[in-house]
C-alpha cells in the first residue's frame, strides 16, 4: 500500500506541474521570451577605396545615380563611389584638407570645402570638371556644407559663423552670418523656419542659434557637456540632437526653448549623427568602434537600442533610404573601405 501511495503522490505532482505549464505557456498572441531580435543595422556590403590614405571626412550622396561622394581629408582628394558597381569610379586629387562636401541635384554640382586654404571648389556633377573656385579666406577653416532649397544657397561653416554661396552664380554672398566666435562644426537649417543651429565647441561648447533673416544670435548651453561636434534635427517634433565627446552623450534639446530634455550615453569620438525619421531612430557614428542606435520612444524619451561594433577610426558617413554608409580608414594591410549598414526590413 505504501508503494501504491507513493506512485499516486508522484502522479499527482506530475499532473500539477503539467497544468501549471499549460497556464504559463505562450499562446499565439504572446511572443516567446526567446524571440530573436534583429539589430538596428546589419553590415551588408564592403566597397574598397584602395588609393585613399589617412582620415576620411564628410560625405554626400546622389541616390538616383547610386553615387556616394566623400572627402579624403588625409589624402587631399575627393572620391566618387558607385554603390551598385561597388567601386570608386572617379578621384579628384590635389585638394587642400577637404572636409565638407555637398551634391546639389538641382544644379548638378558638387561643392567641396577645403580647410587648408579656405576655398570652396565647384565641380560639374557629370564630368567632374572644375567649374569655379570660391575664396572665403585662408583663416576661414571651411568645414560642413548644407543646402537651403528656399534661397538656392549653399551654407558653409567657417570660423566665426556661416558663409553663403549662391549655387546658380557660384559666388560668395557678401554678408556672412555671425556666430559667437570659434570654428563652426556641424550645423542644421530649419526648413519651416529661419533659424540655423550651429555647434561651436571652441566657444565653451555652446550651440549658436542664428536667425538667417535678421542675423539675431542666441547661445544655448549644454549643462557641462563638452566637445559638441555632430548634430541632427527632428524639426517636426522640435528636437535638436547634439553629440558630445566629453563625456560621450547624445543630448536632446527642445528647439522651442533650448532646454535639455534627455541625454543618452553613446560611443565616443563621434563625428556624424543622423536622424532616421521613418523609424524614429538616431545613429551616432563613434570613432571608438561603435555605431550607437538610439530609439526615440517619444520626443522626451530615448533608449539606447544597441552599440553596433565597427572598427576604430570609423566616425563619418551618410544615411539615406535604408542604408548608413560609413568611411573606414586604411589600417595596416587593409585598404580604406566604405561599409554599408542596412536597416533590416
Amino acid at each position: 500500500m505504501k508503494t501504491v501511495s507513493k506512485i499516486a503522490g508522484l502522479l499527482a505532482l506530475v499532473l500539477i506541474a503539467f497544468l501549471a505549464a499549460c497556464r504559463t505557456a505562450p499562446t499565439a498572441d504572446t511572443a516567446p521570451a526567446t524571440r530573436h531580435e534583429l539589430p538596428p543595422l546589419q553590415l551588408i556590403q564592403r566597397i574598397p577605396a584602395p588609393d585613399v590614405a589617412g582620415r576620411i571626412d564628410h560625405f554626400t550622396a546622389y541616390p538616383k545615380r547610386r553615387l556616394l561622394i566623400f572627402a579624403g581629408l588625409g589624402n587631399n582628394s575627393l572620391e566618387i563611389v558607385n554603390t551598385f558597381e561597388g567601386k570608386v569610379v572617379h578621384s579628384i586629387k590635389g585638394l587642400d584638407e577637404p572636409q565638407g562636401v555637398l551634391y546639389v541635384p538641382e544644379f548638378d554640382k558638387i561643392f567641396v570645402a577645403n580647410a587648408g586654404n579656405g576655398k570652396v571648389h565647384v565641380y560639374d556633377g557629370k564630368t567632374y570638371a572644375l567649374r569655379k573656385t570660391i575664396e572665403l579666406g585662408e583663416e576661414s577653416d571651411t568645414d560642413n556644407l548644407r543646402w537651403d532649397e528656399a534661397s538656392k544657397r549653399v551654407f558653409v561653416g567657417i570660423v566665426g559663423g556661416i558663409a553663403m554661396i549662391d549655387a546658380a552664380t557660384e559666388t560668395h554672398v557678401d554678408k556672412d552670418l555671425k556666430g559667437s566666435g570659434g570654428h563652426s562644426e556641424s550645423f542644421q537649417l530649419e526648413k519651416k523656419g529661419s533659424r540655423i543651429f550651429v555647434n561651436v565647441p571652441e566657444d565653451n561648447s555652446v550651440v549658436n542659434v542664428i536667425d538667417r533673416k535678421t542675423g539675431a544670435l542666441t547661445k544655448w548651453e549644454l549643462n557641462g557637456a563638452k566637445a559638441n561636434f555632430p548634430m541632427a534635427l527632428d524639426e517636426d517634433d522640435h528636437r535638436l540632437f547634439v553629440v558630445t565627446r566629453r563625456p560621450p552623450l547624445l543630448m536632446v534639446l527642445d528647439t522651442d526653448t533650448g532646454k535639455e530634455v534627455a541625454r543618452v550615453p553613446v560611443g565616443g569620438s563621434c563625428d556624424d549623427v543622423y536622424f532616421d525619421s521613418e523609424r524614429k531612430r538616431i545613429y551616432a557614428i563613434g570613432g571608438e568602434g561603435f555605431i550607437s542606435a538610439v530609439q526615440q520612444n517619444d520626443p522626451n524619451r530615448y533608449t539606447l537600442s544597441a552599440n553596433i561594433p565597427t572598427t576604430v577610426g570609423l566616425r563619418t558617413g551618410v544615411f539615406f533610404g535604408t542604408s548608413l554608409y560609413v568611411g573606414v580608414p586604411a589600417a595596416g594591410l587593409e585598404p580604406a573601405q566604405i561599409w554599408n549598414y542596412a536597416v533590416p526590413e
